[in-house]
């Protein structure tokens, strides 16, 4: 899921409302010969990759911002929101069950591919035409424009489901390669026209000359992974079957998570909409931790019902506490350094994104448990459920956001989202409890909770410069995780383990 902050990283962005699929625990299917090692040291390489990303996207960050000033920032970000908001409507929950169906159909990884490519292309093509539409009828006010060139790169995005091939053969790295040539393009195209002095448009279009680069890199390393196979209709038919409610919660997803801008855009203006957006970069690049933690995740659930039960409650308890300690201790980081952070990247022009940056760094805790629960959902076929909550929560956050954004702007806004994300990310991890039949780690998942809530009392106690805070934060909260024991040793032991998965 993305949000504004999409209009600093690029191309990309993370996708939302994964799409689920039907257990099979009658096919048995093995989810390959990497061991946990082997894949804990590729997960590494990509983190490494990603946080190499993580620079350059807070430099283009830097570089635009600062370029386009809050109301130039905030045009072009509701463009690139509306842009990535398309894209995702296109997925209709397909790039997940694409990925769960070859973890466990190999024989037939060609044909699923190819099938799911020929289905995003289809919806992309519709979704970009829609935006044409409103575009030229000047919907989006000072912001049609930018749409209408953005409109175009949308039928690429198509191509992001090639990665499901590699996330089901256990290969997190190319992801991370793939964001790490974007990043890398976008911050040149972004430096160009910073120092040309162009406009919005040119830069819409050196966004779409990026796009079409990546994609054809992503192309050519599927054809070494997952070679494409023959569309085929009765395999549509399975996709649609299985994808069809987490079709419904990515529409219900892109309500409350994209259409909030669009919100504060007509009721404040683009200046609050640059604010909320420069607050909210912070929590997309923040997401490589989860984003790292759920690659392997889902291969490894798509077949859990072939486990024992105490395999499963291991596998569901390691990857909830994971989430929740990256969750809490890097809200309790963005907590501690926000207005460091704003100053340093935005300047003093951005100082009131400080507020709706604490608060978003609250939201960040329910977005990566929404990522492991949502994650586990959707591989073991449990997508009805999420649905209901999605559209639900979706209702209410969208009426809370015209109450919160005609009140308090670019801060209404940011509280809206977390009470959302948490309610999410808290509901979609029970179910994912249920869909294994197994329990959550209550005491430990509330014990990390109640450390990051002490870390943050502590250090708004007392006045500290701020790199003494961050290091005085990652102590305390680090330490806190080992007494509790939300993480140990033996945790460590087993995802460095030499055993095959």
């Amino acid at each position: 899921m993305t949000s504004p902050e999409a209009a600093t990283t690029g191309p990309g962005g993370r996708e939302v409302a994964p799409a689920g699929t039907a257990p099979a625990a009658d096919q048995g299917v093995s989810n390959g010969s990497r061991s946990a090692r082997g894949l804990s040291m590729a997960t590494l390489v990509s983190l490494g990759l990603r946080l190499v990303g993580l620079v350059v996207g807070m430099a283009t960050t830097s570089v635009l911002a600062r370029y386009l000033n809050p109301e130039g920032y905030g045009l072009f970000a509701l463009a690139l929101t509306l842009g990535t908001a398309a894209a995702q409507v296109a997925d209709m929950g397909t790039t997940i069950t694409v990925s769960s169906r070859i973890a466990r159909e190999k024989a037939a990884a060609g044909r699923i591919l190819s099938t799911g490519l020929l289905i995003r292309t289809s919806a992309a093509l519709a979704m970009a035409v829609v935006l044409l539409v409103l575009a030229a009828q000047g919907a989006f006010g000072g912001s049609s424009a930018i749409v209408s060139v953005i409109a175009v790169a949308t039928p690429l995005s198509a191509a992001a489901i090639l990665t499901a091939g590699a996330t089901a053969r256990f290969r997190p790295e190319v992801s991370a390669i793939l964001a790490l040539v974007q990043g890398l393009l976008w911050l040149a195209a972004v430096v160009v026209i910073a120092r040309i002095d162009g406009d919005v448009v040119l830069l819409a279009w050196l966004f779409v000359a990026v796009v079409t680069v990546q994609t054809g890199i992503g192309v050519l390393i599927n054809r070494r992974l997952v070679p494409l196979g023959r569309p085929s209709w009765a395999e549509a038919g399975r996709i649609f079957a299985l994808s069809w409610p987490l079709a419904i919660s990515s529409l219900a997803v892109m309500a409350y998570y994209r259409l909030g801008s669009v919100v504060l855009f007509h009721l404040q203006g683009a200046a609050e909409v640059g604010y909320y957006s420069a607050a909210y970069k912070f929590l997309d690049v923040a997401q490589l931790g989860p984003a790292m933690l759920v690659a392997p995740l889902l291969p490894l659930v798509a077949t859990s019902l072939a486990m024992s039960a105490q395999r499963r409650e291991l596998l569901l308890s390691l990857a909830t506490r994971t989430g929740v300690v990256i969750g809490v201790g890097t809200a309790v980081l963005l907590i501690a350094l926000a207005p460091a952070l704003v100053a340093y990247l935005y300047g003093d022009d951005y100082t009131p994104a400080v507020r709706p940056l604490i608060l978003l760094a609250v939201a960040f805790v329910g977005v990566t448990m929404g990522y492991v629960g949502t994650t586990i959902c959707s591989a073991l076929g449990m997508v009805r459920p999420v649905a209901v909550l999605t559209v639900s929560v979706a209702v209410a956050n969208l009426a809370a956001q015209f109450w919160a954004c005609a009140r308090w702007g670019a801060t209404g806004a940011a509280a809206v989202a977390a009470g959302t994300e948490l309610v999410i990310g808290v509901g979609t991890c029970l179910l994912a409890a249920r869909a294994m039949t197994s329990r959550l780690p209550v005491r430990e998942l509330t014990s990390v909770w109640v450390a990051g809530a002490a870390t943050i009392a502590v250090l708004w106690s007392v006045r500290l410069p701020w790199p003494v805070e961050a290091v005085l934060a990652a102590g305390m909260f680090g330490t806190a995780v080992l007494l509790t024991r939300a993480l140990t040793v033996a945790d460590l032991k087993r995802v460095l383990s030499r055993r095959a998965l």
